[in-house]
């Protein structure tokens, strides 16, 4: 017998598959019989596998006592584990006592809607709502995690980094701190982007998508948690002008929030430059506790 929450059909695994790199590949996981009630609160306190919707989260657990949780981003069709497999982001965190939260987020533009004009097979996968209506809830009424008085933190990479400014413009003060790497924050500087055109039609036609609530620099002013913001100078795939843009906003809107940024020569967009951040963005994190 299945049941339901908030109209969504969820199951916990109690396995998970840590060396699948494909988003939307095939998992070893073995589904248990264990069912959630809509009326039931598990706190769940070991690594599990969540699927709500039919899409995948991981949940990681420290060894020791938990100071707070990260919810981490991937960028553009990246595996959700992939930062663990190719950064120490993962294993450094866990070891500081965050528990850490990893959607597979797919070719997801982290979009508050979508259009009969994004790709088709872009349409399917989870987007802005599904984090901060369906997982975020979910967590906080069935895990124990992401309470608004509980130490929270997300942390994203590329289109994640996006990711990340739209969610905390919709979230207020739901997290201590945000961090974002070599993200894009302004679609209109970049009118001919693929992803941006292939998700919402063409800049010309589309206006008030590209400029509306989709838009995290436009949005700034709803930003109430201090930023870091990186990006490496020979980043070849998003222009280091939109990390700049997006910090210069922030400080000039809230100059009492201490945002950072943090411009790296010689990096490019690539996990050798995001894990060169790991312990910096760990440490902001601390700082914001």
């Amino acid at each position: 017998m299945f049941s339901f929450a908030f109209g969504t059909l969820f199951f916990i695994i109690s396995c998970v598959d840590n060396n699948n790199n494909d988003a939307k590949g095939p998992r070893s996981a073995i589904l248990t019989d264990t069912l959630v009630s809509e009326n039931e609160h598990y706190a769940i306190t070991s690594d599990t596998t969540i699927i709500l919707n039919g899409d995948t989260v991981d949940v990681l657990f420290p060894d020791g006592s938990i100071k707070g949780q990260i919810l981490v981003l991937p960028g553009w069709n990246y595996y959700r584990r992939k930062c663990c497999n190719e950064s120490s982001f993962c294993f450094a965190a866990l070891k500081r006592g965050y528990v850490l939260v990893l959607p597979e987020m797919g070719k997801s533009l982290y979009a508050s809607a979508v259009y009969p004009e994004t790709r088709k097979e872009w349409a399917d996968f989870p987007q802005l709502k599904w984090i901060t209506d369906t997982l975020i809830t979910y967590l906080q009424k069935h895990a124990g995690l992401f309470s608004p008085d509980q130490s929270n933190y997300i942390f994203g990479i590329s289109t994640g980094g996006r990711g990340v400014a739209l969610i905390v413009e919709h979230t207020g003060t739901l997290f201590k701190a945000a961090a974002a790497l070599s993200g894009d924050y302004d679609q209109t500087k970049l009118p001919t982007d693929n992803l941006v055109t292939g998700f919402y039609g063409n800049y010309t036609d589309f206006k008030m998508r590209w400029e509306g609530e989709d838009n995290p620099l436009l949005n700034a002013s709803k930003v109430f948690v201090p930023f870091y913001l990186g990006h490496g100078l020979t980043d070849n795939v998003v222009p280091v002008e939109q990390t700049r843009m997006f910090y210069n906003e922030l400080k000039r809107i809230n100059t009492n929030l201490s945002h950072v940024l943090m411009l790296k020569e010689q990096y490019g967009h690539s996990y050798k430059y995001w894990d060169s951040e790991t312990d910096a963005v760990l440490k902001f994190f601390e700082k914001n506790r």
